[in-house]
């Protein structure tokens, strides 16, 4: 359950943190190139981080960008800014080998174990591992953390309050789950030991 001073709180936390305010700033260079479409990218891809994603990225062809950009934000209903952006972003980040993996010599064995949670399209990302081998995640589409046993395989959701569409997860000393929430403009918690996510206190 939430605490009754919620939307006071969040009011607080709006006022004091400007989660809203584009990632990239007001009066900073963007670094990407002039070009037809770079006023569309600097506008809509620049919310929830800066354009430095984009120049250092390893670059998509134009398929690639349209189908990475419509995992970040929904442009269906406005079709020529989709275009603009998808083209702008395939002609200047083509695919590149700024960061092309190196080969080693000799023979490695590379182990990976995947899970599948609860919430299928919750856009899962941003993994953490506590301390005692728990991981934490961001359930972003599905508003809700979540957390992992590695060892047996358990899986547990936590809703989040109503459009938080958490971006972040990270653990404090405590060993408290602190989440972003993305849309609402919030930071709030969840304490392992109760489990019900709460807003900060302070």
């Amino acid at each position: 359950m939430f605490r009754p001073f919620a939307a006071s709180l969040i009011a607080a936390v709006v006022a004091s943190i400007p989660v809203t305010a584009t990632a990239q700033g007001k009066g900073k260079p963007s670094g990407l190139p002039e070009g037809e479409g770079k006023d569309r990218v600097e506008a809509m891809c620049t919310a929830c981080h800066t354009t430095r994603e984009i120049v250092t990225s390893s670059g998509y062809t134009r398929e690639g960008w349209r189908e990475l950009t419509n995992t970040m934000i929904n442009l269906a209903g406005a079709p020529k800014d989709q275009e603009a952006i998808t083209q702008y972003l395939a002609q200047h980040f083509p695919p590149n080998t700024k960061r092309a993996p190196k080969l080693v010599p000799g023979s490695e064995q590379i182990t990976f174990k995947e899970w599948q949670t609860p919430t299928l399209g919750a856009r899962s990302r941003d993994p953490i591992q506590a301390p005692d081998g728990t991981i934490w995640f961001a359930g972003q589409w599905a508003n809700v953390i979540g957390k992992i046993n590695p060892k047996t395989g358990e899986m547990k959701e936590y809703p989040l309050p109503a459009n938080a569409m958490p971006h972040t997860v990270t653990l404090d000393a405590k060993g408290n789950v602190w989440y972003t929430g993305n849309k609402n403009a919030t930071i709030g918690y969840l304490d392992p030991k109760t489990e019900p996510a709460q807003l900060p206190t302070s």
